[in-house]
C-alpha cells in the first residue's frame, strides 16, 4: 500500500471518529431550532400532565376535550390558546393569575403578579414555562418592558407551544430597552433558528435587527430612545435606582456631544481666524447639565437626592437649543427639548 492510500486511510478514520465524538456532545443553545408541537404531541403532554396532577379521572378530563376539536390544522397561537384554557380549568393558580391579567391597562399591581415558582416549573415544564410566557407576554403589553425581560429570561423555549411568540415578544422588550447583544440573540433564534415563523413576526423582527444594529453607542439616537424609556418608567410611577442609573446615562451622552460640538466650534473659528465668539457659542461655554460642569466631568453625588439636573439656566439651554438647530434632525431636537422640560418640571424624589 502506497504512502497516499495510507494517508487517505487515517484521514477518512479520523473524520469517523470525529463525528462519532460531535454525536454525542450535547447540543448547545445555537443548536436548538424551535417548532410547534403537533395536536396528538401535546395531547399527549396535556393528559400526562393531568395524569400527573392526579385528575386522569376527574371532570376536568371532560372540560378541557373541546378546547382540542380543530376544523381544520391549528397554528401556534391556538395551540397556546388551548393549552391555556385547559390550564385556566384545571389549576387554581392558572385561573387566579388569568383573571387577574384580564385588565389591559396598567396599574402598579400588576408587577406583582406571581408566575410559576422556578421548583413547580421544573416538575411541571408545560406549565411552568408557558404560564410564564403568557404573563411576560401581558407585562409586554404593558409596556413593563423591564418585569417581561426578567421573566423571559426564566422561561426555556424549548417547551413553549408558541415558540415564535415568546422570541417575538422578548425581541420587542429587548429592542426597547436597547439590549443590543440579548435583542441580536433572541432575533436570531426567531428568524433563523424557529419553524412556521407568521411573516408579521418576520416582517417585524428584521426590521428590529436593523435598528438594533443601526443605534450607535453614545449618540443622539441612542439617548433619544433612552429619554423615551425613562419617560415610559416615570408615566408608571417607577422613580428608582435604575431609571436614576438611565437618567446619568442621558446626562453623560448629552454632556460628550455639547462637548464634541463645541470643540468643533472653536476649530472651525480657529480655521476661519475668528478671535470673537457669539453669544450662542459663550453660553455653551458656560452650560452645564444636571451637574456636569465645564470640561465634560460628570458630578455624581447626590443622583437619588436632587432632581434639578434637567433645570437648565437660559443661557445654557438657548445654547444646546442652537447647536442642535444646526447639527441633528427635527425629531431628536424635540425629544431632547420635551425631556428637559419633563425633568425641569417633575418633583424630586424623596430620599
Amino acid at each position: 500500500m502506497s504512502r497516499r492510500s495510507t494517508q487517505r486511510q487515517k484521514i477518512s478514520c479520523l473524520a469517523v471518529a470525529l463525528v462519532a465524538i460531535l454525536a454525542c456532545l450535547p447540543a448547545t443553545a445555537t443548536d436548538d431550532v424551535y417548532s410547534t408541537p403537533s395536536v396528538e404531541e401535546l395531547r399527549t403532554a396535556v393528559d400526562d400532565w393531568l395524569a400527573f396532577k392526579g385528575l386522569s379521572q376527574s371532570p376536568a378530563v371532560d372540560a378541557v376535550e373541546p378546547f382540542w376539536h380543530f376544523e381544520n390544522k391549528p397554528n401556534s397561537e391556538e395551540l397556546f390558546d388551548a393549552l391555556m384554557q385547559t390550564f385556566y380549568l384545571a389549576d387554581e393558580d392558572v385561573r387566579k393569575l388569568v383573571d387577574q391579567c384580564r385588565d389591559l391597562r396598567y396599574h402598579p399591581e400588576v408587577l406583582q403578579l406571581a408566575a410559576p415558582t422556578s421548583e413547580r416549573s421544573a416538575s411541571e415544564p408545560l406549565l411552568g414555562n408557558n404560564v410564564k410566557y403568557f404573563l411576560a407576554r401581558h407585562l409586554s403589553m404593558l409596556s413593563a418592558y423591564n418585569e417581561a425581560v426578567e421573566l423571559f429570561q426564566q422561561i426555556d423555549t424549548n417547551y413553549v407551544v408558541d415558540p415564535a411568540g415568546c422570541l417575538f415578544y422578548r425581541s420587542v422588550c429587548e429592542h426597547h430597552l436597547l439590549l443590543r447583544e440579548d435583542g441580536t440573540e433572541s432575533l436570531d433564534a426567531l428568524l433563523n433558528r424557529t419553524e412556521s415563523v407568521p411573516i408579521r413576526y418576520e416582517m417585524l423582527g428584521e426590521l428590529m435587527l436593523q435598528d438594533l444594529r443601526g443605534v450607535k453607542e453614545k449618540s443622539l439616537g441612542e439617548a433619544a430612545r433612552q429619554m423615551r424609556d425613562v419617560q415610559r418608567r416615570l408615566n408608571m410611577n417607577r422613580t428608582d435606582e435604575d431609571v436614576q442609573i438611565v437618567e446619568n446615562k442621558i446626562v453623560e451622552t448629552l454632556d460628550d456631544l455639547i462637548k464634541q460640538l463645541e470643540d468643533q466650534q472653536q476649530q472651525q473659528q480657529q480655521s476661519g481666524g475668528g478671535s470673537g465668539s457669539n453669544g450662542a457659542g459663550q453660553g455653551a461655554k458656560d452650560s452645564y447639565l444636571g451637574g456636569i460642569k465645564g470640561e465634560g466631568l460628570t458630578d455624581k453625588k447626590d443622583i437619588g437626592h436632587k432632581d434639578n439636573w434637567g433645570d437648565l439656566p437660559p443661557k445654557a439651554r438657548e445654547a444646546a437649543k442652537n447647536m442642535l438647530d444646526r447639527q441633528f434632525p427635527a425629531h431628536y431636537r424635540q425629544a431632547v427639548e420635551e425631556y428637559l422640560k419633563k425633568l425641569a418640571d417633575r418633583p424630586a424624589p424623596k430620599p
